[in-house]
Parts: structure tokens; C-alpha cells; sequence
């Protein structure tokens, strides 16, 4: 992990921490602040990225230091405001990784969020647990991810997809989810274009753009990017039968 010393408005850091936690992060609800976070750490916060206000700040395990969640992103803060630590907290005795137990928790937060009749959903007639899919038509393991849906309604999966060109807006790839999201029948769109096959070109008011804007603030960095029930993140491909087993697990942990 990395340590810079403050004051952070007179260092490089806010604009190297600016790059980190991303612009989309900016208008997330306001912080909810622990009593015994020291002003020391909430003046510094203040001044680390004028203008972004945290979702959280609360003690850590380790005496005198702060955790600092903006959105899916965390940091970590000195009792003094002195040091900033970025990267991951882990409690070696468990092998329990912290900051990533407070991504999951916010990262369902803001899944959670989205309207799901926005999404494209294949559901199986029994459903066990539900995944959360960033999907572009035009990625290889997307399609592949696709090809292996029987097996995972199979094992109880509901799939549901949202939306994200990895070539941003506008794109070919964009067109080409809109045209999924307008058609009739948005699964079998969803099939045919995974599949390659050409599909009706559409266009309608679609959620595509809050999806990306969901990515955004979650840290998504390609496709596909599947987000259990419990808020865990797994970017890239996952082989069906070793989706299934974490999916489930995930939800039966009371995700």
C-alpha cells in the first residue's frame, strides 16, 4: 500500500486520488459519520477532494485508522490526517480482505438500486440465487458467458444483464444494445446478438446510460462483469459450474 503525507490540498495527491475514485462518484448521498471519527480525519477528507463528499467514514480493526468509502472505492486515513493508504486491509488470521467487505456492501447498495424490469432477465423456472451481468454484445466472453445459460438456469441462476459498450456512447456496440433493449423480444435479440446474427436495428428510451453510470461507480473495467447477490464482484469470465457454486453460496450467506 501506498502512504502519502498531507495537508492534501497543497500536495499532489488530491489530483492522483481525483484519478483513482473517478468523477462519476461525485453526488453520492452524504456521509454518515461515526462520533468518534477525530476532526483531524473528517477536516482531511474535507480537503482530499473539494466538492466529493464520502458515503461512509468509520474506525477500522487497526487502532487509528479510519476507513473512507467513496461509492465502491476505499481508502484509509490516519487518526492525525497525516497518512493516506490506499489499497486493501487484510486480517491475516481469516485471510478476510476488509475494504472488500465494504465494497460488496455497497456494491449491492447500488445494484440493489437499479430497476430490474430495465433489464434484460433470463430466469429459470426455480430460481435459487440472481446474478447481476455488465454485458457488451460485442465481447467474446460475453458470448460465451451466454452460451452457457442452460447450465446455469440449471443450477437456479437468474441472469440479469445491464447494459455497458465498452466503447462508450456513441458506438456501434451502443447501437447495438439499444436495438437489444427495444426489441420485442429483448432475449432472443440478446441471444441472436451474442450469437452474431444480425438483429433489427431499434431505438427507444432505454436505463443503458444509468447502467454505465452504475459501472462507474462500482468499478467496473470490462466485460463481463458478474455481481453476485451479495454484493461480490467477479470481473471476467466464469465458467458455469464454478458460477453456479459461488452464486449460490453467495445468496445462502444471506446475500
Amino acid at each position: 500500500m501506498n502512504a502519502y503525507r498531507g495537508p492534501y490540498s497543497k500536495l499532489k495527491v488530491s489530483a492522483r486520488v481525483a484519478l483513482v475514485l473517478g468523477s462519476a462518484l461525485l453526488g453520492m448521498p452524504l456521509a454518515v459519520l461515526a462520533d468518534a471519527v477525530p476532526e483531524a480525519v473528517t477536516q482531511a477528507v474535507a480537503d482530499l477532494i473539494p466538492g466529493l463528499t464520502p458515503d461512509s467514514i468509520a474506525p477500522t480493526p487497526v487502532p487509528g485508522l479510519y476507513l473512507v468509502a467513496f461509492g465502491a472505492q476505499v481508502v484509509y486515513l490516519s487518526a492525525d490526517g497525516r497518512y493516506l493508504l490506499a489499497g486493501d486491509l487484510i486480517e491475516l488470521e481469516s485471510g478476510r480482505n476488509l475494504a472488500d467487505d465494504v465494497r460488496s456492501v455497497i456494491r449491492k447498495k447500488i445494484i440493489d438500486g437499479l430497476d430490474e424490469s430495465g433489464m434484460v432477465v433470463f430466469s429459470p423456472a426455480r430460481v435459487r440465487s440472481t446474478i447481476t451481468v455488465f454485458t457488451d454484445v460485442s465481447c467474446p466472453y460475453c458470448a460465451r458467458l451466454h452460451q452457457e445459460m442452460n447450465d446455469l438456469a440449471k443450477g437456479g441462476i437468474k441472469v440479469r444483464y445491464l447494459g455497458y459498450p465498452r466503447a462508450g456512447i456513441p458506438s456501434a456496440a451502443y447501437d447495438t444494445l439499444v436495438s437489444v433493449w427495444c426489441a420485442n423480444n429483448s432475449q432472443q435479440a440478446m441471444t441472436d446478438a451474442k450469437a452474431g446474427r444480425d438483429i433489427d436495428k431499434k431505438t427507444c428510451e432505454t436505463p443503458i446510460r444509468e447502467h454505465m453510470a452504475a459501472a462507474e461507480q462500482i468499478g467496473v473495467r470490462g466485460t463481463p462483469t458478474i455481481v453476485l447477490q451479495d454484493g461480490q464482484m467477479l470481473p471476467g469470465y466464469v465458467p458455469a459450474d464454478e458460477l453456479v457454486e459461488r452464486a449460490n453460496a453467495a445468496a445462502d450467506s444471506g446475500g
